[in-house]
């Protein structure tokens, strides 16, 4: 009996053990594994907003660098002295206006011989052609002393023409905007600077430089608002008159011309503006991506889209402009999807998922 009681003992700690110790364990093991197992197979809760085909109603906006209407750099012909100038920058001349006088004395001694040879030459023609004699003067005589004659003149006409270019004039109305040149100053046609720079301000050219992607919807004829930052309240409304019909090489893109009206000369040229381009008419609609339904993967740019049967679908994108909030997508949507905002890796191919109760439906922002 005291034996069997001594084996009682042991067994009955080792049956405590299992009953305080290893069950325990065993059950919870069994709940986390029916709890990882309900995880697993419960459908993901998630946020989805339809897509939407936006307008682009503002057009694309790039700076622009303002310049004259025409510019035109005044340089000499002859060289020489300068005996007068009549202009400062500032000043508003005509066309045909005297701008400078040249000094040329050189000149002066050159027209002098030419018409001391031009009246020479006639003298010779003259002692020829007054010989009544028939076949007394040959005809080659005649040819020679009458050529001579020509010769003198054209020379004399040169020289006087010559002479003319002392005047600067100005080719057409504007404003002086640049001066380089004093009285007494040495001025030849290779001087390395102008005498003056003449700019026609009434009308204005905006220069502006077209990425590639933007080139398409710049159109010869199409209205463009332009806005100088320190004329934060004026707006002015320019025609696109021209562009390059290249795109540059270096910089890949499209040199466009602006033409905007400038009454009473109050915008100086060499101001930088910002130009927004009309958008052109009968343009379909983009379509916009939330910036938080966007996924950069090894494989490129995807969206997460949820079909009507509730289920997942990855969809590779092709971008164009980044908005901010939202992205422009040109190619992989058709704008009747709706896309889930911010996937997670828990996402797969195919998962049912549900929309979440409680989400606030988000629409994406019109560009």
């Amino acid at each position: 009996m005291k034996r069997f009681l001594l084996w009682l003992v042991p067994l009955g700690l080792v049956a405590l053990f299992v009953f305080v110790g290893v069950l325990p364990r065993i059950r919870n093991q069994q709940e986390l594994k029916a709890a990882a197992d309900a995880e697993r197979t419960r459908e993901l809760v998630v946020n989805a907003i339809p897509l939407r085909q936006g307008s682009d109603s503002s057009g694309v906006t790039l700076p622009g660098q303002i310049r004259p209407f025409l510019e035109s750099p005044l340089r000499a012909r002859t060289q020489g002295f300068v005996r007068k100038r009549l202009v400062d920058i500032g000043a508003t001349v005509r066309q045909g206006q005297l701008l400078a006088v040249l000094d040329v004395p050189e000149l002066e001694q050159d027209i002098a011989r030419a018409r001391a040879d031009l009246q020479l030459a006639q003298a010779n023609l003259s002692r020829i052609t007054s010989v009544t004699l028939p076949g007394a003067v040959a005809r080659q005589d005649l040819d020679s002393r009458q050529a001579a004659v020509s010769v003198s003149e054209a020379g004399l006409k040169r020289l006087q023409e010559l002479r003319s270019l002392q005047e600067i004039r100005a080719p057409f109305s504007g404003v002086i905007t640049s001066r380089a040149v004093e009285v007494g100053d040495l001025i030849s046609p290779t001087s390395p600077q102008p005498m003056y720079m003449l700019s026609q301000l009434d009308r204005l050219r905006v220069f502006v430089d077209v990425p590639q992607n933007f080139y398409q919807q710049i159109h010869v004829g199409s209205a463009a608002t332009v806005i100088i930052p320190e004329l934060k309240k004026r707006v002015l409304t320019g025609t696109v008159i021209r562009n390059a019909g290249s795109l540059n090489n270096s910089t890949r893109t499209l040199l466009t011309e602006v033409v905007i009206p400038n009454p009473g000369r109050s915008i100086p040229s060499g101001l930088y503006a910002q130009v927004t381009f009309a958008p052109a008419k009968g343009q379909a609609g983009s379509i916009l991506l939330p910036a938080n339904a966007l996924k950069i993967t090894s494989k490129g740019p995807i969206t997460v889209i949820l079909d009507p049967d509730m289920k997942v679908r990855f969809q590779p994108l092709t971008l164009g402009r980044d908005y901010g909030t939202t992205i422009e997508v040109t190619s992989g949507l058709t704008g009747n999807e709706r896309v889930i905002t911010n996937p997670n890796d828990r996402l797969k191919e195919g998962m049912k998922v549900r929309l979440r109760p409680s989400g606030i439906p988000q629409t994406p922002t019109k560009a």
